[in-house]
């Protein structure tokens, strides 16, 4: 009983939709959100890929802020010289639209439309309110989350592959260590090596490093690492070696750890609250895998010296943005501070 529960207000998940556009047996209405926006609209261009290419612009619409009656035009909407139509509507008034359709008795009407495909795209994740909860139950509700770190390697590999570029799951794992999970990001990186190794290639360990723009936290974290660990010679001479070869720049280090310890007192003043570690770790958002790692750090360090370290970095920062002192001196000043 309780697997039928999960399922029923969940919706489905994006393998499934997956499945279903190589299948073609998406009809109908399906609500889209989540905070990963490429998968998202990629999703949205293999549905719209269905449509007979001589006859897409009759067959496919896009509305923004549209009004019950456009949504119902859709609902009846015939193909034209095409087996399949598709509208895309963006911005809408969940809230108002639920109202209406209910009024006229017409909510149905968005499930059973035989020929034709209904796309509420929604920017964001909005509130779980009726119109939303009306397509999970219907199981017409893809979330797009947050890619997970195997979710993100099959992403990168078969971007690869469409490009005919060889990407094995070794030198996927390494790449998505080095970026981090953000599609955008990953779509870029990919786009660099496979025009690097060119169509028929193949991406290597030694390409990965020659190509990719590792992110802050990839560089940084051996040295922040480091830092809480008390060993502040070897994170210098890390901080000094990424200075020197222009892999980093003050800044953005110091805008990063400063990120990093507000994340570890978040964590740290909800232990002390006794709070469930589920509960803490989504409060403390961004990278699932980081903020286990945050929360175990914040573990180690009293309360207030993180906040008395957050206060160090926040201060510096501010002032080297202003460029009210030099910004390599400024973060050497605010790691001294603080660790």
């Amino acid at each position: 009983m309780s697997k039928f529960f999960l399922w029923y207000n969940t919706g489905m998940n994006e393998q499934e939709l997956y499945e279903r556009t190589n299948r073609r047996e998406l009809s109908g209405a399906y609500l889209f959100e989540g905070s990963e926006e490429l998968t998202k609209q990629m999703a949205v261009d293999r549905i719209t890929a269905l449509l007979d290419d001589g006859f897409s612009e009759l067959n496919l619409k896009r509305l923004k802020e549209p009004d019950v009656a456009a949504v119902l035009d859709a609902a009846h909407a015939v193909p034209v010289f095409d087996s399949l139509c598709v509208t895309v509507f963006t911005a809408f008034d969940d809230a108002a639209l639920y109202d209406e359709l209910k009024r006229r008795s017409a909510l149905e009407l968005l499930f059973s439309a035989e020929g034709t495909i209904l796309l509420f795209v929604r920017r964001g994740t909005g509130r779980d309110n009726a119109f939303t909860k009306l397509f999970k139950e219907k199981d017409r509700y893809v979330l797009f989350d947050t890619l997970s770190e195997e979710r993100a390697q099959k992403l990168c590999v078969r971007s690869c592959a469409l490009k005919q570029v060889r990407l094995d799951r070794p030198e996927a794992m390494r790449l998505v260590n080095m970026v981090g999970t953000d599609a955008y990001r990953l779509e870029n990186e990919v786009s660099k090596l496979c025009d690097y190794v060119g169509s028929g290639g193949v991406i290597t360990d030694d390409v990965l490093k020659t190509v990719v723009t590792p992110s802050v936290e990839y560089e940084v974290f051996p040295m922040l690492n480091a830092l809480l660990a008390g060993n502040k010679k070897t994170a210098m001479r890390m901080l000094t070696e990424a200075m020197k070869n222009g892999k980093e720049n003050p800044l953005r280090v110091a805008t990063f750890l400063e990120g990093r310890l507000k994340q570890m007192l978040i964590g740290r003043e909800l232990l002390d609250e006794k709070r469930p570690r589920a509960e803490i770790l989504k409060t403390m958002g961004g990278n699932p895998k980081a903020a286990e790692i945050a929360l175990r750090n914040a573990q180690r360090f009293p309360t207030e010296r993180l906040r008395a370290a957050v206060a160090a970095f926040a201060e510096i920062n501010a002032r080297m943005k202003q460029g009210r002192v030099n910004e390599s001196d400024g973060l050497v000043l605010a790691i001294y501070k603080s660790f």
